[in-house]
C-alpha cells in the first residue's frame, strides 16, 4: 500500500487488476492500450535500470527508423553475489536446459523478455500479446518473427534483475516454465531431461560453488537435478501456472 501511495504522489497512473483476472499477455495488452506513445516500454517491477541513459538506449533505435519491431535490453544480475541465487536467475547458467538452448538457436540468439523491452506501437497493434498465462514474451516473439519482424538486442540498455529461491519456489518456477513451453507447443522430452541432468559442466560449476562456499541452500545444491525434473513434470503434466 505504501508503494502505491508513493507512486500516486509522483503522478503515476495506476490501473488495478483483480488477481483472479490476471493474465500475463492480456495485462500487457491492457497497459499498451492505455498508453499513448508511439513506443511502448515494458519493465518488470523488480528490474532496476543500471544507468540514467537506460531509457534512451532502449528506445532510440525505435524512434530513428523502422528497421526493428522491438528492442530487447540487457538483463544482468545484481552486482552483489550474496543477494542472489548461486545459479543466477537469468542467462545460460539458470537456463542450461535444452528447451532454452533450442529457442535461442531458432530465434537468432535472443530470448525476448518483457522484463526489459520496448516495441513500436504500430507493431503491437498488429501483433498484440493476446491471452497467455505465462511466456507471453516468447509467444509474441514467435509471432513477430514469423511475420518477418526483427528484434534488436541492445546491450547498453541494462537493468539489474535477480531472484532467490528455496526448494519450493524453485520447483514452482521451473514447473511453470515447463507448462509455458507446453502452452507454446514446445516439448521437453524425457531424453532431454535425462541428458540435462548429466551435463558435466553443471556439476563442475556446482563444485566450484561448494569450494567457494557460495552454495548455501538446498535449492542451490539440488538445482542441477531439480530444474530438469520440474521442467519435465510441468511440460507434460501441469495444466496451469504454479503460483
Amino acid at each position: 500500500d505504501q508503494d502505491l501511495e508513493a507512486m500516486q504522489e509522483l503522478g503515476v497512473r495506476l490501473i488495478p487488476i483483480d488477481k483472479a483476472e490476471f493474465d500475463h499477455g492480456l495485462t500487457r495488452d491492457r497497459g499498451a492500450s492505455a498508453a499513448s506513445g508511439e513506443v511502448l516500454v515494458f519493465l518488470n517491477q523488480d528490474a532496476i535500470p543500471a544507468s540514467e541513459s537506460w531509457l534512451a538506449s532502449l528506445t532510440e533505435p525505435l524512434f530513428t527508423g523502422t528497421d526493428y519491431a522491438a528492442v530487447q535490453g540487457e538483463i544482468q544480475e545484481l552486482p552483489q553475489a550474496s543477494e542472489r541465487f548461486y545459479w543466477d536467475s537469468g542467462g545460460d547458467r539458470f537456463y542450461f536446459t535444452r528447451e532454452s538452448e533450442r529457442w535461442i538457436e531458432r530465434f537468432f540468439g535472443i530470448g525476448f523478455s518483457t522484463v526489459n523491452a520496448a516495441m513500436r506501437r504500430e507493431v503491437w497493434e498488429e501483433i498484440p500479446f493476446g491471452q497467455a498465462p505465462i511466456m507471453e514474451d516468447k509467444l509474441w516473439q514467435r509471432r513477430a518473427v514469423e511475420r518477418g519482424a526483427s528484434i534488436l538486442y541492445q546491450e547498453e540498455a541494462t537493468v539489474f534483475h535477480s531472484h532467490d529461491y528455496d526448494v519450493r519456489a524453485l520447483v514452482r518456477r521451473c514447473q511453470s516454465e515447463g507448462f509455458g513451453w507446453s502452452f507454446l507447443g514446445e516439448e521437453y522430452s524425457f531424453l532431454d531431461m535425462t541428458k540435462d541432468m548429466m551435463q558435466p559442466r553443471i556439476y563442475a560449476d556446482l563444485g566450484r560453488g561448494l569450494a567457494q562456499r557460495r552454495v548455501r541452500s538446498a535449492a542451490e545444491l539440488l538445482f542441477p537435478v531439480l530444474r530438469p525434473l520440474a521442467l519435465y513434470w510441468g511440460n507434460h503434466w501441469s495444466r496451469r501456472v504454479k503460483h
